[in-house]
């Protein structure tokens, strides 16, 4: 029977227990980067493998030698160039935004937040996500009141009128407000195009081609006298005598001799 000192036994132990840990591996990842030079597709790709080297357990070696896995056209190209430098993978973090998206000064930032307004048919949602992605860029980021202050100012004045802005004190409470403003502008476009198209009772109609209200197409005088207008032209022009001359080439010409034969006479 062999037997075993303290110290084999926990070195036995330390040897068992590395070779069942888990070596981990981008190979099963799906993001991919190409180097498109946009900080919201770089953050959206170290957020994606950052997420997938802590729930895999990659261990940081492993997660540095397996980019070239995740890298493709001129990330991979700048990768082979710059993996010299990178000795582990926060290092990599870094100099993927540095060499694709190099933070901007503040003034940037706002220039680019205060450069739209919603439009008419964008949803609130979206407005305001493309806003909050240009605040997190900011160094120091404005509270959340004050974001809402200078989001509020570009909201569409259908969605500002309908949105109490003294009550709102959280992006939550903003959009669900902006969101109920929405099903209210759109029943009320739905409510209006029925009474176009149906015209209830009480309600005024609209005739389609003189635009005007309280009748529709089929009962347009305007219309009708602009059909029997051209309809009585058109009769005209068929029943008129057309001259003809064999020694001219156009009944211009006939009326013009005509014309003159009458003054000599």
């Amino acid at each position: 029977m062999v037997s075993l000192t303290t110290e084999q036994f926990e070195s036995l132990l330390s040897a068992v227990s590395k070779s069942s840990e888990k070596c981990g591996s981008f190979s099963g990842c799906s993001a991919r980067y190409n180097g498109e030079r946009c900080s919201v597709k770089v953050e959206e790709f170290i957020s994606a493998i950052t997420t997938y080297q802590v729930v895999e357990g990659i261990a940081d070696a492993n997660a540095v030698n397996g980019m070239p896995m995740l890298l493709q056209g001129d990330a991979a190209e700048w990768w082979r160039g710059a993996k010299s430098k990178a000795k582990t993978f926060s290092d990599v973090l870094k100099m993927l935004r540095e060499a694709f998206a190099p933070p901007k000064p503040a003034w940037r930032i706002y220039a680019e937040i205060y450069e739209q307004k919603q439009s008419k048919n964008e949803p609130t949602d979206t407005f305001i996500r493309k806003k909050r992605t240009l605040f997190a860029q900011l160094v120091e980021v404005p509270t959340e009141s004050s974001q809402i202050d200078m989001i509020f100012g570009m909201l569409h004045p259908q969605i500002r009128e309908r949105v109490y802005h003294h009550k709102v004190r959280t992006f939550e409470e903003l959009l669900a407000d902006a969101r109920e403003a929405e099903l209210t502008i759109r029943e009320r476009v739905v409510v209006n195009t029925e009474t176009l198209e149906s015209g209830p009772q009480g309600g005024l109609k609209r005739c389609s081609f003189c635009r005007k209200k309280g009748h529709t197409v089929d009962n347009c005088f305007k219309k009708k006298s602009v059909v029997e207008e051209a309809t009585s032209n058109a009769k005209e022009e068929v029943l008129k005598p057309k001259l003809a001359c064999y020694g001219c080439t156009s009944s211009d010409t006939v009326e013009r001799t005509c014309r003159d034969s009458n003054s000599t006479e």
